[in-house]
């Protein structure tokens, strides 16, 4: 498959583009003959909310986009027809996109309007995306998908804790308010709760897998201001969950560990070459996690 893919790419430093290619082609042939395309869809959210933040930051540059190929860090993709999103939201006219996305960019674009930073606009944008991705799972009515919105919904709010707990803003219980999501394990109330505690002290509410995964991700970023265990110590919370979809041959279990399994292979390989092509060397790769 990628030996296909990577046939877009005009010279070995283009691989970003033959991994986006290589993801929509699972995507369509995935959609192609799942029984419920649109489970398969919602698995592909993200690339057209990365794509919303990319368009977005464009436009409070007010830079005017042509064509799609101009812009660097577009997924090709996603749900979304990239050149639609893109053009829409250089025309200011949302009325050819989804209602779902035409609410969600008309709200990021008032909060801008407003004065909101970039980070407060990302804040929006991945609560959203969780939200819909979360209730989109839960809407099927199967234990093992409502168990994996849940468990979603939980790396979210415990992810967004630590990046807002290390914001360190005046108004971080307003911020709490805002972001964090209802529905997972730990209730919303007493998570915004902990607004203005010791972040040392607030980590020890987190019960389970969660808090040495706090734990160690908080120690990686006093050391070296970074949080890439944070990323794949989650990742891996969700991965565990859907293994049991290597022992099942029929229901929605198999399909989902497909999916997820594709995309941390493409991740993965696209951090290794990305990290080959900055010339790090094996030290610095493995601080990272690769």
């Amino acid at each position: 498959p990628y030996s296909e893919s990577m046939k877009v790419c005009d010279s070995p430093e283009d691989f970003e583009r033959g991994f986006e290619e290589e993801w929509k082609r699972v995507y369509l042939e995935l959609r192609s003959f799942a029984p419920e395309p649109e489970l398969v869809d919602l698995f592909w959210l993200e690339q057209d909310f990365h794509n919303i933040k990319v368009g977005l930051k464009i436009k409070v540059r007010q830079k005017v986009l042509q064509d799609t190929r101009d812009v660097k860090h577009l997924s090709l993709s996603g749900t979304l027809n990239p050149s639609l999103l893109m053009d829409a939201l250089t025309r200011e006219d949302l009325s050819s996109l989804p209602s779902f996305f035409k609410e969600v960019i008309s709200h990021a674009m008032q909060m801008i309007e407003k004065g909101a930073v970039s980070r407060e606009i990302d804040f929006f944008l991945d609560r959203m995306y969780f939200s819909k991705f979360s209730s989109g799972l839960s809407e099927y009515g199967d234990d093992f998908l409502e168990e994996l919105a849940k468990k979603l919904i939980d790396n979210f709010n415990v992810k967004s804790f630590l990046r807002i707990k290390l914001w360190k803003r005046e108004d971080e219980k307003k911020i709490f308010s805002q972001v964090i999501l209802d529905g997972g394990t730990f209730e919303k109330e007493k998570i915004v709760a902990l607004a203005g505690e010791p972040l040392d002290s607030s980590i020890s509410f987190f019960g389970g897998i969660y808090r040495p995964i706090l734990q160690k991700a908080l120690e990686e970023w006093r050391v070296n201001k970074t949080l890439f265990t944070l990323d794949k110590a989650l990742g891996k919370v969700i991965l565990d969950f859907t293994s049991r979809g290597f022992y099942m041959t029929f229901g929605r279990e198999p399909l989902v560990n497909y999916i997820l399994i594709r995309k941390l292979e493409i991740t993965t390989l696209r951090s290794i070459l990305r990290a080959k092509k900055a010339n790090l060397t094996l030290e610095e790769m493995e601080k990272i996690g690769l």
